[in-house]
């Protein structure tokens, strides 16, 4: 005969447990009333002085990381693998509603970064490619360049959010 004893498996539990020494990034809301973190793979609105925390992902199937608060304070961008692929999440900074989510090539991402009118997020890739999404034009993502060699920097817009500006090694440089 078979005897099943169910363990009680007390680390699998859900439970409250301190995040600090785990927090790999934040960002400032415009106005410095909240900070987001990205911590555990979860992405977490605190606020500076007064109110409670938000978990604004609460994915424990997936990580989320790299938050980026939109300019005009009403988004939060992040990177989420809770389809199987990185994919450009954008969530209300209250947590309400539905995630806006942009699917992109498999790959890992780095630096979301809004424009200043809050209406694209440039970020890059580790293929050294740098990429920009048109939030409010449906979000196809769209390749700006490929770096030849050395580590991608975050590309920074112009404060008229038309140009994106990012340093490129010339050729004759490296060879």
């Amino acid at each position: 005969m078979n005897v099943t004893i169910n363990a009680d498996m007390l680390a699998l539990r859900p439970k409250f447990e301190k995040v600090g020494p785990r927090i790999t990034s934040a960002a400032l809301s415009p106005s410095g009333a909240r900070a987001v973190f990205e911590a555990r793979g979860e992405i977490i609105s605190v606020p500076a002085e007064k109110g409670d925390a938000r978990n604004l992902t609460n994915t424990p199937g997936g990580a989320e990381r790299s938050p980026a608060w939109s300019p005009d304070g009403k988004w939060i961008a992040y990177f989420s693998d809770e389809s199987g692929e990185y994919e450009l999440h954008m969530r209300d900074q209250k947590g309400l509603g539905e995630v806006r989510k942009i699917k992109l090539e498999p790959g890992f991402y780095y630096s979301p970064n809004w424009s200043p009118d809050s209406k694209k997020v440039a970020f890059s890739d580790k293929r050294l490619n740098i990429w920009y999404v048109d939030v409010e034009k449906g979000g196809a993502p769209v390749k700006v360049d490929t770096l030849s060699r050395g580590f991608s920097l975050p590309a920074e817009w112009s404060p008229d959010s038309r140009w994106l500006v990012y340093s490129k090694p010339l050729k004759s440089w490296y060879n």
